[in-house]
């Protein structure tokens, strides 16, 4: 079986074909776990090959929960997908029929995914990549709070190392009532973001 599968962020439409391109069934499902246990249940754990387009991260939950199941899934790049439809279907329209004849014909223009384990990974990256986005963006912030004032530069190594932290909440009493209040918010934010870096670096240590 083929399943060309049209996704959104609610409903997903999908349309499965035999090898000779006839329609078995036609059937929406709802973008969650539920729906995708309609769709399995409708190829009844058949050898099926499935294709969705990449959209987003719309396709990420599907994609693993077909794999999971056995399904062999194909992600398809969207722009290389509609050119091939264009030129060998004469359709301009990539929907769930569209995918599953050109799933079928060997016609899918895929996308690489790397494996779960790659993918989780890289996850954790991102995620602490954000997190040190983050970090450097509220230093700034206290950097910016620090410029109206005509303070000794800090002669330390690390503004927010343990002893520039120290300085900070020392010179936090010398403010106005609100930029006192800012400037200890932006340091507990420091030190949770510090926190969770840390946290971060032990996850991807502990991996085997």
């Amino acid at each position: 079986m083929y399943i060309g599968i049209d996704i959104d962020k609610k409903l997903c439409h999908s349309c499965i074909k035999d090898r000779d391109g006839n329609i078995i069934k036609e059937l929406n499902f709802r973008n969650e776990s539920s729906g995708f246990d309609i769709l399995l249940d409708s190829i009844k754990g058949g050898e099926a090959r499935a294709v969705i387009e990449s959209t987003g991260n719309l396709w990420i939950r599907l994609y693993t929960s077909l794999e999971e199941a056995g399904v062999e899934v194909v992600l398809a790049n969207p722009k290389k997908t509609k050119a091939i439809a264009e030129a060998r279907l004469k359709n301009d329209k990539v929907d769930a029929r569209t995918l599953a004849d050109l799933l079928r014909a060997d016609l899918v223009a895929p996308c690489y995914v790397p494996p779960k384990e790659i993918r989780e990974l890289r996850n954790l990256i991102r995620h602490r990549m954000n997190l040190t986005r983050d970090l450097t963006r509220i230093k700034n912030r206290i950097h910016s709070l620090l410029d109206k004032y005509e303070f000794e530069v800090f002669d330390g190594k690390d503004l927010f190392g343990k002893e520039g932290m120290k300085w900070l909440r020392t010179i936090a009493n010398e403010l106005s009532w609100v930029d006192r209040l800012t400037l200890e918010a932006k340091l507990r934010q420091v030190e949770l973001l510090n926190q969770l870096i840390d946290e971060a670096d032990l996850r991807m240590a502990s991996r085997p």
